[in-house]
């Protein structure tokens, strides 16, 4: 049978599958025994195990921390690596977020591109093999993780207690193939007491990683005169009266952090707002301008960041969420940045800038950017087969993205979205809202990975790490 002939036969349950995984409402909970990321992330994980139990692989579960799927050689073998966790759905969908619909020839649902079905088209492409092929020069292992969104905790505790594979990819971005990925920078700048406030609640965004398309605050009644005077004609916000105050809501446009150009950041349309209303206090204002610098400049000049390397795209950063908890304000920034700065020194010019704005770092993370060469024999083989199958020329890339390909050596991530496909203007992508994937494209997605696995047998590969 002809990779194309399986995949057709199987196309009913691939979708299935699909459904299945999207179904779970798989965004980061409270731990839990043997559920480390809460207890939803660790019911998509299980799905996603006992599909790959049915399809006769050998499952190994780490006490939820990760979990693999193996078939074929142990001493040598490719990984794949997916994840089951999610962002949360955010707002303005056209259909239930965790139903999968079927609309126009695509599935519509969160974690349906992001990275449910991509861990499905790859799952098919290993039963491939499987069936049709019992002697093979490289094992499979579909390594399937549950921290992605968060942080990749998962995939430090797979490089530190599990044999690394000659080679592997993420199946989390585009194709062709991506070779390299920026550094990121994430951490909240948390700021002093702000003293008395006519703001009672405030928050926003809904991750790191995500321009933020809705934040709100609820204001004390004795504004309500000053806030819908400033409301009038702003189409960007929104006013409704409670027993306890006004409540406000900014709406902007949700982006990836790697792509914020994309977005319009509804924190910087809120504390834009409620400083045109004059009810913030002296020392919020200070802060609400340093807020909104921040955000307002997507390049990092306002920080002093700003940078370009001419191997990746300029630097870029986003102010993601805000939240007040009593008289202090937090908001959290992430940062996408290339080889021309340090981790070490955006570290410092942050802290700087915060510091000098009356903020402080609290928690952050940093993962410098990686960069694999793109003549590597095995980066060839997924560029040529990507093209061989599509009728493209394309080349290998890098991204503002963060992948699993950075923790892992000699790593890539590919595929599975077509960025020469045009979709109707409703299709959304990771962490939109409406994220959709074609099923005809998910289809030749599913041969494309039973080709890379296929003619990789015939490569000699070795490990050899990024930089």
């Amino acid at each position: 049978m002809t990779i194309r002939e399986f995949t057709e036969n199987n196309r009913e349950n691939i979708i299935d599958d699909i459904k299945t995984l999207v179904g779970i409402r798989s965004v980061k909970g409270e731990p839990a025994a043997g559920a480390p990321f809460g207890e939803q992330v660790k019911m998509a994980q299980l799905a996603a195990m006992r599909m790959c139990e049915r399809e006769g692989f050998e499952i190994i579960d780490a006490d939820g921390m990760i979990a693999t799927a193996h078939y074929g050689p142990k001493d040598k073998f490719i990984g794949v690596f997916s994840h089951m966790d999610i962002v949360p759905e955010g707002d303005g969908w056209d259909t239930p977020p965790f139903e999968c619909a079927q609309r126009d020839g695509f599935l519509v649902g969160r974690g349906v591109g992001d990275d449910k079905g991509p861990f499905v088209m790859n799952l098919y492409a290993a039963k491939y093999l499987k069936e049709n092929f019992t002697d093979l020069k490289y094992g499979v292992q579909l390594i399937i993780g549950v921290d992605e969104e968060t942080g990749m905790s998962d995939a430090e505790y797979y490089v530190k207690n599990f044999p690394q594979p000659v080679f592997a990819y993420t199946p989390d971005s585009d194709f062709p193939v991506c070779h390299g990925e920026k550094g990121i920078f994430e951490g909240d700048l948390v700021s002093g007491d702000l003293g008395k406030s006519s703001i009672l609640e405030m928050s926003g965004g809904v991750a790191s990683n995500v321009v933020p398309d809705h934040a709100e605050a609820l204001i004390s009644l004795a504004e309500k005169d000053k806030l819908f005077e400033a409301a009038e004609g702003n189409s960007g916000v929104k006013l409704t009266g409670t027993d306890r105050g006004i409540k406000v809501e900014a709406f902007g446009v949700s982006a990836h952090a790697g792509t914020p150009f994309k977005g319009v950041n509804a924190v910087l349309v809120l504390l834009t707002f409620l400083a045109k209303a004059m009810v913030l206090n002296e020392r919020e204002s200070d802060a609400a301008d340093f807020i909104c610098s921040v955000a307002r400049d997507i390049y990092g000049r306002s920080l002093g960041i700003d940078c370009d390397d001419g191997k990746f795209t300029p630097l870029t950063i986003i102010a993601g969420t805000i939240k007040k908890e009593g008289a202090v304000w937090s908001m959290n920034v992430n940062s996408r940045y290339p080889t021309a700065i340090a981790p070490d020194v955006i570290e410092k010019k942050i802290k700087t800038a915060a510091e000098n704005a009356g903020f402080e770092i609290g928690k952050y993370k940093n993962m410098p950017p990686f960069y694999l060469e793109p003549d590597l024999p095995a980066v060839r083989t997924l560029c040529e087969i990507y093209n061989e199958l599509t009728g493209n020329s394309a080349k290998p890339y890098v991204m503002s993205g963060g992948t699993y390909a950075r923790k892992l050596k000699n790593a890539v991530a590919f595929g599975p979205d077509f960025p020469e496909k045009k979709y109707p203007e409703w299709v959304g992508t990771a962490h939109m809202k409406n994220e959709a994937i074609n099923i005809e494209d998910t289809l030749l997605a599913v041969e494309i990975y039973a080709n890379v696995l296929l003619r990789l047998q015939d490569e000699e590969l070795e490990i050899q790490e990024g930089k």
